[in-house]
């Protein structure tokens, strides 16, 4: 079998995938009404900043130890007990509300507890993916995977927005916990083992290594490596404007659109951006093979800064939709860009453990751009902390166009 129809013939990769599914729906509703909430109770647009850096925050601080016990820990006990522990996180800000001790650090506190669980979850799918449809079939289902979870993206955020307006921030979060409990059931329908098999190879099993000394290996190697290091390092900074312009955009649809939340309308701010992801899945590879991944990041960052800007000063709404479109292709252009690289960079033998750890870096500004987002917003309004926020991306631009990495291309048309 290939191709996507041919994958989803087989019984528990589909089982997988409607787990998948029903996880990214649920999430990607939550990522509107979680900032609804914080936002409505506390009017506070650092504590509203606050619940996007929350989410990022646990896979900064447990990456690399959750990608190394999904290697080491049944995954599908892994996986379930996630799905679990975020549908029960998810239960209790409904049951707050209906009881009225519904709080902002309530909603902050699930947050980030649901960011621990996504991280565990995730660390564990992907292995045990590669154990579901094998090497020769990777590509096709990552392709069936990841444009399933932008089309998702797409809708759930616009339904969410509806949701809200309607029925409250606190519905959609009951929902989301139901779709954890979905994904749950799914995960524990799989027959097949989710494990790594041993190398047959291999007449003994080979003896684990020191955690530390594994994870100083991709260190190592990063550092070593020119590019990877300064692609890591300037998008570092450039997520710390994504995780800043991305948290404040219920305060900014306030502020500067003035739409009262819950007004439905903000919901498709976000639906703009996933659309933006959607344009970034189709034109990067093409841009990479014609332009070169060099400019392809130049590129990304200029029209991102232009972007980010143009946002702190548009007051229309339908021009706020174009702007969220082109700054989310230019986030994915960017970031996907950075993993392209590394990919191609990095021997085979460091793969997971140098991704991991460039992924950490540059995705490890998120926290930080939402916490200094919240800061700017609160003091001065979401107008100059977009300001603000444009900044360190203008900065990795400086680098990119001043290092050789401008000339860079890896692959051919």
């Amino acid at each position: 079998m290939s191709g996507w129809p041919g994958l989803l013939a087989h019984r528990d990769f589909r089982l997988w995938y409607l787990s998948r599914s029903a996880s990214v729906a649920g999430t990607a509703a939550s990522a509107v009404a979680l900032p609804l909430l914080v936002y409505q109770s506390s009017g506070s647009p650092t504590l509203t900043a606050a619940v996007v850096g929350l989410e990022a925050l646990p896979y900064l601080l447990l990456g690399l130890l959750a990608g190394a016990a999904a290697d080491r820990l049944p995954r599908k006990a892994m996986m379930i007990c996630a799905d679990l522990g975020c549908a029960l996180l998810l239960a209790t800000v409904p049951v707050a509300s209906v009881l009225g001790v519904l709080t902002a650090w309530h909603v902050l506190a699930v947050a980030f507890g649901v960011g621990c669980g996504f991280c565990l979850f995730d660390s564990a799918a992907w292995g045990a993916q590669l154990c579901l449809v094998g090497r020769a079939r990777i590509a096709a289902a990552n392709s069936t995977i990841w444009s399933t979870q932008v089309v998702l993206e797409i809708g759930s955020p616009a339904v969410a927005g509806l949701l809200a307006a309607a029925s409250g921030p606190a519905v959609v979060l009951a929902a989301d916990a139901l779709s954890y409990l979905l994904s749950a059931a799914l995960i524990a329908a799989v027959r097949a083992s989710l494990d790594a098999a041993p190398d047959p190879t291999m007449a003994a099993p080979r003896p684990r290594r020191r955690l530390r000394a594994e994870i100083g290996e991709g260190l190592a190697y990063l550092w070593r490596e020119p590019t990877i290091r300064t692609l890591s390092l300037t998008g570092f900074g450039f997520n710390v404007a994504c995780g800043g312009a991305l948290s404040l955009m219920v305060v900014y649809a306030d502020q500067i659109l003035d739409l009262t939340p819950p007004d439905r309308r903000i919901g498709l701010l976000y639906t703009a951006a996933a659309c933006g992801t959607l344009i970034a899945t189709v034109v990067l590879p093409r841009l990479g093979r014609h332009t070169g991944e060099g400019r392809v990041s130049v590129i990304g960052y200029a029209v991102f800064v232009v972007a980010l800007v143009g946002l702190a000063f548009n007051t229309a709404f339908v021009t706020a939709l174009l702007l969220w479109t082109v700054w989310a292709c230019c986030q994915l252009l960017v970031n996907g860009n950075g993993i392209t690289v590394r990919q191609l960079l990095t021997p085979d033998e460091l793969q997971a453990r140098v991704n991991t750890t460039g992924r950490m870096i540059a995705w490890g500004g998120t926290p930080f751009g939402a916490l200094l987002g919240g800061l700017l917003a609160e003091t001065a309004g979401a107008q100059l902390a977009y300001l603000a926020l444009a900044a360190p991306a203008a900065i990795g631009l400086a680098v990119l166009l001043a290092s050789p990495i401008r000339h860079l291309r890896l692959t051919t048309t």
